[in-house]
């Protein structure tokens, strides 16, 4: 469930549009209505650039600066900073249905070539030293796995705005083998956006969360503009900002989403 969350935030599109409250909706009908409303939003291209600020269990910090592009299914995270780190990519390609995994491809510019991450251990590895993994940024929608309800609603303090949420609980069906067994989003029960989440592991302990600690709006829609994921596990954070976001004067190619040509991907094309 995470997976879908992160891959709408970090492409910068965790949006909402304005609708009628939701009143005595289901929680798949409320999940639902947090999809398409992020899908609509999701048309077309974007820009935006983003960093990323991690705090670990030891006290240290690192920083990293990223140029993001995204289109419906598509997306390409350009590491920007630190400098020994500039021009790694991680091009994911979505499945064209549910039932197919996400493509995730990872450029390194010593070795020359991009390799595709297949298994659990390359797909699950930290992304940039953070507590997300490429697998977090980069996973298909796994909604169809569980079974969720409604819990109740609560208030929810993000900056100087109080902000009323569904609480949905969603545990894992019957055989079905997921990594997260159990998670409880809160969704904006105004605009269809996710403003908290947490994640359980097999033991029933707290694994990580994600809280969006700022929203602004951008094209007439409320927006995270900051986000901290925190692994519970390892005592670690990240605090994602998004800089800026804009729409390109046009339509960003689908051969720049192609694992053949992230050698020769510009970035001062794109401002990076």
């Amino acid at each position: 469930m995470l997976k879908r969350v992160m891959k709408i935030g970090l492409s910068g599109l965790l949006v909402g549009v304005v609708g009628l409250l939701a009143v005595g909706l289901t929680a798949d009908e409320i999940l639902g209505r947090m999809d398409a409303e992020a899908d609509a939003a999701a048309e077309g291209s974007l820009v935006a650039k983003i960093r990323f600020e991690n705090v670990y269990g030891d006290g240290t910090t690192a920083s990293n600066l990223f140029g993001s592009l995204s289109k419906p299914n598509l997306s390409l995270i350009y590491y920007i900073e630190p400098d020994d780190v500039r021009g790694t990519i991680l091009l994911t390609q979505e499945g064209e249905t549910d039932d197919e995994d996400s493509r995730l491809f990872l450029y390194l510019p010593l070795l020359g070539t991009p390799k595709e991450l297949v298994s659990d251990e390359q797909r699950g590895g930290s992304f940039a030293g953070s507590s997300l993994s490429y697998e977090d940024l980069g996973g298909g929608d796994d909604r169809d796995d569980y079974d969720a309800v409604v819990t109740g609603e609560e208030e929810l303090v993000i900056d100087d705005l109080t902000r009323t949420a569904y609480v949905i609980e969603s545990t894992v069906k019957p055989g079905v083998d997921v990594d997260t067994p159990r998670t409880v989003l809160w969704v904006d029960s105004e605009f269809f956006i996710m403003l908290k989440a947490e994640s359980y592991n097999d033991l029933g302990n707290l694994d990580s969360t994600v809280e969006i600690l700022s929203l602004v709006e951008f094209e007439g829609r409320l927006t995270a503009d900051v986000m901290l994921a925190t692994d519970v596990s390892n005592d670690s954070s990240t605090t994602i900002t998004f800089l800026e976001r804009h729409r390109p004067d046009a339509e960003i190619p689908d051969e720049v989403f192609s694992e053949e040509n992230l050698t020769t991907f510009d970035p001062t094309a794109w401002g990076f």
